[in-house]
């Protein structure tokens, strides 16, 4: 299916689906279809109201026809003389019946002309009721308002077409339907405007919150400035916009203190990690000192030595981690410079081999080289951490695979290991600072849990990313950096020009 076919389909559903309008299309349809009801209803009962009146009008009509005719009837009965009938009313029909003859039987045409009934339009009037108009449909001349009078042993039968009738109810109701149509198509128009304007207020509402869905509120510092302006405080938007403008006030005095007190944490953070390296390196000094009189010390005193000089070198890595995280959530820029990342990889993987030879790793390069732009260091540190999660992490003999190539734009770093995988619940905190997957946070693997929490962010400072996907049999690590851009000299001197203007 296309792209076109897809949309329509959708719009399709959306229509037919009347819980997927927007409150403006709700209303305006639910206004439309009350006008049209109510304009029905009164076309209705104004056809038929008008109907009674023309009909009164016919059957008054018919009244005096049939007096008239059964007047002359009964003096022609009276006097022997048969005298033709001669009513004088447009659309007028006489029917004279005597001892089962028919003694006349005609139509006054619009022409003025006497016209003889067939007998099937005969036969159609023969059962008219005495005394009350009634409607007959006559094959050859339409309906028909007709009534019976009994003139002695006669039986005089008259009627009055509805043609007159009947055309004016259709030129009324077609008048009616196309004022009804217009004054429709004018409720749509003038209520759209309407509703248009009296939603306004909540439209810029739903404004102001869609721009406030755009902030980057989990970083912390987005300023919730934004307020939703009103314009009319007594309606009941204007309290939906005074409660949103208040509710974004606390939540920006929330992020204000949640955003204070991250800045000091990270502060303190800095400031403890800056502060302890001194007496760290004073202790593995002393330590280093101390061994070299070691022939002087008992085997307990060299052994709480080493431990000693173990523990500074662990605490001293852990403040130097804590230090570039920190140094990275201030925003600190790092430095960047055109990095081959192929000869970074081999360089990490020789350094992985050479501290442990118990996990097996293999290599996977492009022939071509892979630039990208960044701190080498840093950039080195991220596979490095890699390749320490997954040795510690697996058990001893457990292969490796490291592939790097170019994809997209994009440096692919993808680090894999056969280990036994991580539990679904904890991957989504893997990349969290001091995270284990021991709830008893041991130390027997030698991990502070801030290897990963330093790989996101070196990747995040070189405006890459990761994902990991893992199961039973295969962890895989995927990082992307974007390839180095190098800068044409043309854009530099512009660069350059736009530079000097503005200092």
């Amino acid at each position: 299916m296309t792209q076109a076919a897809t949309s329509a389909a959708q719009l399709g559903r959306r229509i037919q689906n009347p819980s997927s309008w927007s409150l403006r299309r709700r209303l305006l349809v639910v206004v439309a279809l009350l006008f049209a009801v109510l304009t029905a209803a009164v076309a209705i009962a104004s056809v038929m109201t008008m109907r009674v009146v023309l009909e009164s009008r016919v059957d008054e009509q018919l009244q005096e026809l049939s007096d008239r005719t059964s007047v002359a009837v009964e003096r022609a009965l009276a006097t022997g003389v048969k005298q033709p009938l001669d009513p004088r009313m447009s659309g007028a029909l006489v029917v004279v019946e005597h001892d089962g003859d028919l003694l006349d039987y005609f139509v006054f045409t619009r022409t003025g002309t006497r016209q003889a009934l067939a007998t099937t339009d005969v036969d159609a009037v023969m059962d008219a009721p005495v005394g009350a108009p009634a409607n007959a449909a006559l094959p050859g001349y339409g309906n028909y308002r007709v009534m019976a009078t009994d003139v002695g042993e006669a039986r005089v039968i008259v009627g009055m077409s509805l043609s007159d009738t009947n055309q004016t109810l259709a030129a009324l109701a077609f008048v009616i339907a196309v004022a009804a149509i217009a004054a429709v198509t004018i409720v749509l128009l003038l209520g759209d405007v309407i509703i248009r304007r009296a939603l306004r207020p909540l439209t810029s509402v739903i404004a102001t919150t869609e721009r406030i869905s755009q902030l980057p509120l989990a970083s912390g510092d987005a300023q919730l400035t934004n307020r939703v302006r009103i314009e009319e405080p007594a309606s009941e938007v204007g309290r939906v916009q005074e409660s949103m403008n208040r509710m974004l006030t606390h939540i920006e005095e929330a992020f204000e203190a949640r955003a204070l007190s991250e800045r000091r944490v990270r502060q303190f953070v800095a400031d403890a990690s800056h502060e302890l390296r001194t007496p760290l390196a004073a202790v593995r000094g002393y330590a280093e000192i101390t061994q070299k009189h070691e022939s002087n010390l008992s085997d307990d005193s060299r052994a709480s030595l080493e431990r000693i000089e173990a523990a500074a070198h662990r605490m001293q890595a852990l403040v130097d981690d804590l230090l570039l995280l920190a140094r990275l959530d201030e925003g600190r820029e790092i430095e960047r410079g055109e990095v081959d990342v192929s000869l970074l990889v081999v360089e990490a993987v020789a350094d992985a081999q050479a501290a442990g030879d118990g996990h097996p790793i293999s290599l996977e390069l492009p022939e071509e080289p892979v630039i990208v732009g960044g701190d080498p260091l840093r950039l080195q540190q991220i596979v490095a951490n890699l390749l320490a999660n997954a040795r510690v992490h697996t058990p001893v003999g457990t292969a490796i695979d490291v592939h790097l190539r170019a994809e997209a734009g994009d440096a692919v770093i993808d680090v894999i290991d056969a280990g036994p995988g991580i539990p679904q619940q904890l991957q989504h905190t893997v990349f969290q600072r001091f995270a284990r997957g021991d709830s008893s946070r041991s130390r027997a693997t030698g991990s502070s849990g801030l290897g990963l929490a330093i790989v996101q962010a070196l990747v995040d400072a070189h405006h890459g990313s990761i994902s990991l996907e893992s199961a039973p049999g295969r962890t895989a690590f995927r990082v992307r950096l974007p390839l180095w851009q190098p800068v044409v000299r043309g854009e530099a001197s512009v660069r350059s020009d736009a530079a000097s203007a503005h200092d």
